[in-house]
């Protein structure tokens, strides 16, 4: 009996003996589930230390999961130019790299359809040039052979006067070298500019050479290091009233070419003529 007695009092000691290890561990978890989020001054007993007492374990935390990407709509479904452009650039890498009948159909498909959308804008734009007189660039600059002749003979007739203008106050210098086949070439051109025009040139040798046309050209004194003239031949306009000099150009240029030049440097403010 009383060896019953003790066998009983051992397992009920056991049991509490459990109870009560696990009951701590559960108070060990409760305290350490809530050591951040609690005050320091809730708990008289707890200790002011940065860290939880050695043993007890971080709850674990819950990593944020990534949000899963869209579905991926059709290119027909898309809005947005940036969406399709995207989207058909995609489909093409994947018919590159992995050309399968199905992929290349898919891009194919995509590309024939963005085609087709470009095509709808550019007529639904013509139409709207065609509607409204300040949006078509024709009536600025003619397009069509017929237009084009007779804006070209307006032009010339304007361009002529003030080519006829500009020369009563303005001559060119002609910079130049004896050995230079292109000057040899554009001297009859300037002397051609100078009889009919009336466009003074005034040629200066940079080697003392000379040339059939200017056979009274003047000798370099300087002026084209002032004026950095690098290349020849080389074309400045210059006013005969006013320190002011415009370079025309470098090189063999064509009579019309140069009267052109010279028209827009000095009638035509940027971007006027466009």
């Amino acid at each position: 009996m009383r060896a019953l007695t003790v066998v009983v009092a051992s397992a009920l000691a056991g049991a509490f003996l459990v109870n009560a290890a696990d009951a701590q561990v559960a108070a060990l978890a409760a305290e350490m589930a809530h050591w951040w989020d609690r005050s320091a001054w809730e708990n008289p007993d707890r200790s002011y230390q940065w860290y939880p007492p050695e043993g007890m374990v971080l709850p674990p935390t819950e990593q944020p999961r990534a949000p899963l990407p869209p579905p991926r709509r059709p290119i027909r479904e898309l809005t947005t130019t940036k969406e399709i452009r995207e989207e058909l650039e995609r489909l093409k890498d994947q018919a590159v790299i992995n050309p399968t009948k199905d992929n290349v159909r898919t891009y194919l498909d995509a590309q024939q359809y963005v085609m087709e959308k470009g095509s709808t804008f550019a007529d639904v734009a013509r139409r709207v040039v065609w509607e409204t007189a300040e949006l078509d660039y024709s009536l600025r600059r003619p397009t069509n052979a017929l237009a084009i002749d007779a804006f070209k003979s307006e032009r010339r007739g304007t361009r002529d006067q003030a080519i006829a203008r500009l020369a009563k106050e303005n001559g060119l210098f002609f910079f130049f070298r004896g050995d230079c086949p292109y000057c040899h070439q554009l001297a009859p051109i300037l002397k051609y500019l100078q009889d009919v025009h009336g466009i003074e040139v005034f040629a200066v040798s940079l080697d003392g050479g000379r040339l059939p046309q200017f056979p009274n050209a003047y000798p370099d004194n300087g002026i084209s290091r002032v004026l950095e003239v690098a290349q020849v031949p080389a074309l400045f306009l210059s006013s005969k009233t006013e320190r002011r000099v415009q370079p025309i150009g470098y090189g063999l240029l064509a009579a019309d070419e140069i009267l052109e030049r010279m028209y827009v440097l000095t009638q035509l403010k940027p971007g006027e003529d466009f």
